[in-house]
């Protein structure tokens, strides 16, 4: 399968280039009402995103040697320039609202979704038809799959049998053509899911003690 390294696009139609943390912030967000989904996990996978993209670009030489420490400490920037990214490309829009009459919220629902589309079509054609995926689909599966945000691209896949999270997980195994690649893949998204992990119970806990 042939996929433009940086992102997707319609035939015929200009490729618009995109990060990782990019494609899963687009994932993430609510076509319609602009909400995001799994707001917990997405932050964390976003700045392990960041430096998967480093990887890939050849530029180890800034990794971080903590990598959970960095992907804590930059998520929230990470998850705006994400954001300020998907904004400037024209893909989502703001929408700033007050509920009550006091708080304000603000909601980024889809403006162009061909892009979208585009994506989920290159990620359908890896995951349910077994195309071999080039290193960044890889990458994003990987991502996708260790941050167990399997469902932001296949709503189906919830579930250890579902024929969607088990090719994500052949593939976040195996399909990576550098071993120093795969291990950095690893290190980051285990990293990310050790802090989604702890930020998920610090919440149950702070509920609880409400309640």
């Amino acid at each position: 399968m042939s996929s433009d390294p940086f992102g997707d696009a319609l035939p015929g139609a200009a490729p618009t280039p995109m990060t990782l943390g990019e494609e899963i912030l687009l994932l993430s967000l609510d076509d319609t009402t602009g909400e995001a989904r799994l707001p917990l996990r997405t932050p964390y996978a976003i700045a392990a995103a960041a430096l998967l993209e480093r990887s890939l670009a050849g530029d180890d030489a800034v990794l971080p040697e903590d990598a959970e420490t960095w992907i804590r400490a930059n998520s929230t920037r990470e998850y705006e320039t994400a954001l300020r990214g998907l904004l400037k490309k024209d893909l989502i829009r703001e929408e700033k609202r007050r509920v009550l009459l006091v708080f304000r919220t603000t909601r980024y629902p889809e403006a162009d979704g061909t892009v979208e589309s585009a994506l989920r079509g290159r990620l359908t054609e890896v995951v349910l038809t077994n195309a071999e995926p080039d290193p960044r689909t890889a990458a994003l599966i990987s991502l996708l799959h260790h941050a167990d945000l399997h469902t932001l691209a296949f709503p189906d896949a919830g579930s250890d049998d579902s024929p969607a999270k088990r090719r994500m997980t052949e593939i976040a195994a195996h399909h990576w053509a550098d071993p120093a690649l795969r291990r950095m893949a690893e290190t980051a998204t285990a990293a990310a899911a050790a802090l989604t992990a702890a930020t998920m119970m610090t919440t149950v806990v702070v509920v609880a003690a409400a309640t």
